[in-house]
């Protein structure tokens, strides 16, 4: 008896194992329901199920009862079909759209917000609390002047393998001195600025020869590089998974009055549910005193100071820009989710661009 015992037991470890290794596409068959909870949305359903976020629109016509896929609401219940369909879907969709124009309805439901009018997305710099590690350097130049620019031929020193002709580069430089947090004082790591883009040419002994493609700054000798990773101006707005609410640390250009426009970075990242195309309120508390004699102060709700548009996570931090403001704020600005079923009509002001 015990030695079956043993090895029903055995079974059904292995048994259990097994599943435990199956990927999510296995899993993620027909039968397979997910109950909607706060702050879930379709985009983040697909990637914890599929490990796939672009698959959403597929899982929303298979649901029919969504009529909105921005807005689903908790206790909703969403059937979850087998990945290799969905994906198969997904393709022929990207297929059709490549061969015919997109219908009103689709354009409605996949449009994304082009922010190539209000700022140049690779140039944006990001906050990390460990500073890169960089990949080469500039290590001298042709060009007589001190300052570099388009078209420039320089000299860099790799400290990676494998870099060929045509590989592109950021160069980049970080802030001497790690950021303060505006409110609680503690380190929230060093901006790395963006300065420019350039190419390698030529490979030679112990160095490369590349040409600087494009200057969005002073470049310098010695600057660094990290690879250069395209990111897309055309960004698609997202509701945030769940309520949060975080403050603006710092800026693009060391900037510390803040306005439409303004290249922000945040200390909230992918480790608190941040994905790019998120909305954020710009806002800042208020109190009023009620009464004239024993003057108690009351809390009003927040006057919204200006939206902002998540462009690229990092673990712990998030960059974004301020697509509309109301007035000029500063660092350490208090941001918030937005709810939203419509788009806050303030993007309108951003023009709309197809999702591919």
């Amino acid at each position: 008896m015990k030695s079956k015992a043993i090895c029903i037991g055995l079974i059904l470890f292995l048994f259990s194992a097994l599943l435990l290794g199956l990927s999510p596409s296995i899993l993620a068959g027909p039968k397979l329901k997910h109950a909607v909870v706060e702050g879930d949305n379709l985009w983040s359903i697909c990637q914890r199920y599929y490990n796939d976020p672009w698959i959403w629109p597929e899982l929303w016509e298979m649901n029919q009862f969504i009529t909105n896929p921005h807005w689903i609401r908790p206790g909703e219940i969403i059937t979850l079909y087998d990945y290799e369909m969905l994906k198969s879907k997904a393709e022929k969709r990207i297929v059709a759209a490549k061969k015919e124009p997109l219908s009103k309805e689709t354009l409605k439901e996949r449009v994304g917000l082009d922010v190539s009018g209000v700022i140049n997305t690779k140039a944006l710099g990001f906050l990390q609390l460990e500073k890169e590690e960089p990949w080469g350097t500039i290590f001298d130049h042709e060009s007589e002047r001190i300052v570099l620019d388009r078209g420039d031929i320089v000299y860099v020193k790799m400290y990676k393998q494998g870099i060929n002709p045509g590989d592109k580069f950021t160069i980049y430089n970080t802030s001497i001195f790690p950021v303060t947090h505006p409110v609680t004082g503690k380190n929230c790591g060093h901006i790395h600025f963006f300065k420019g883009i350039l190419e390698i040419k030529k490979a030679e002994k112990g160095y490369h020869i590349a040409q600087i493609s494009e200057s969005f700054q002073s470049i310098l000798k010695n600057d660094l590089l990290i690879p250069y990773y395209p990111i897309s101006s055309c960004i698609l707005p997202l509701p945030c998974q769940g309520s949060l609410t975080a403050h603006i640390v710092a800026a693009k250009d060391n900037l510390v009055l803040l306005g439409q426009r303004s290249v922000v970075y945040i200390d909230a990242g992918r480790t608190r549910g941040i994905m790019t195309g998120n909305l954020f309120e710009v806002v800042e508390e208020r109190e009023s005193v009620l009464g004239l004699k024993r003057k108690e102060k009351v809390a009003l709700p927040p006057a919204v100071l200006g939206r902002m548009l998540i462009l690229q996570t990092k673990e712990n931090t998030a960059t974004g820009v301020i697509c509309w403001a109301s007035r000029d704020f500063t660092i350490g600005a208090k941001i918030r989710s937005c709810a939203w079923d419509e788009q806050p009509k303030e993007f309108t002001l951003v023009p709309p661009c197809p999702i591919q």
